[in-house]
């Protein structure tokens, strides 16, 4: 699958938070890592899970799902979960996350409607997230799940990458710091997300490093917007 090139702006507005990315996320047995920030992670492995991947300090949006060898009939079959977004946030440090062991299928279905995934820093201690599964109706023999998460962050769903962008970008200033290194974090809420309306990604990039560039810089950039 290959995600949009739209969604590089994104990309590059949560890499432009941080020069280094300073979160390590490791996924639990039977997690398979798809996408971070809108982006695919590629696969090292020749059966296609992932399992790390490198974040950039703040807010940050993951896709997963989750398998596991479900008794049916006397026989054991294995089940992968609807593609899960979660959206969390982590700074300066190591991310583990896990799912409950699942046997039975009536635990499996329960689990697939979200808020049952660990999410844990270095220190053991609990991240705060918000998740919800992608849910495609109806027969499937598979699913892009590139062309869902790129609908999903064109959408003004909370968890779309549009509706926490602007908290990444005060980060810039004033980073958004979770309880891994013993400071406040904020919980991710409806209440916390800015989602007064689309996000203009083109244009905030722009100003951004309009403001990070030096006076020359500044005049010929002018310049060339003036002949265009």
């Amino acid at each position: 699958m290959r995600f949009s090139s739209n969604i590089f702006f994104s990309v590059l507005l949560f890499a432009s938070t941080s020069v280094m990315a300073n979160v390590e996320l490791s996924a639990g047995s039977g997690i398979s890592i798809i996408a971070v920030n809108g982006v695919e992670v590629e696969s090292d492995s020749l059966i296609g899970n992932n399992v790390s991947a490198t974040l950039a300090n703040g807010i940050s949006q993951i896709l997963v799902n989750y398998s596991a060898e479900i008794e049916s009939s006397g026989d054991l079959e294995i089940e992968t979960t609807n593609p899960h977004v979660i959206v969390f946030n982590a700074k300066d440090t190591h991310v583990q996350l896990s799912a409950p062991e699942i046997t039975r299928l009536s635990d499996f279905d329960e689990f697939d409607k979200g808020q049952q995934w660990k999410l844990a820093d270095s220190s053991g201690h609990v991240i705060s997230y918000q998740s919800k599964p992608l849910i495609k109706e109806g027969f499937q023999l598979s699913r892009d799940y590139a062309s869902e998460l790129q609908r999903f962050n064109q959408s003004g769903d909370a968890l779309s990458i549009n509706s926490f962008a602007s908290i990444n970008r005060s980060s810039i200033r004033s980073p958004i710091n979770n309880t891994a290194s013993g400071v406040r974090i904020n919980t991710l809420s409806n209440k916390s997300v800015d989602n007064s309306g689309p996000v203009n990604l083109p244009e905030e990039l722009l100003q951004y490093w309009y403001l990070k560039a030096d006076a020359d810089t500044r005049e010929r950039f002018k310049s060339w917007i003036s002949n265009k």
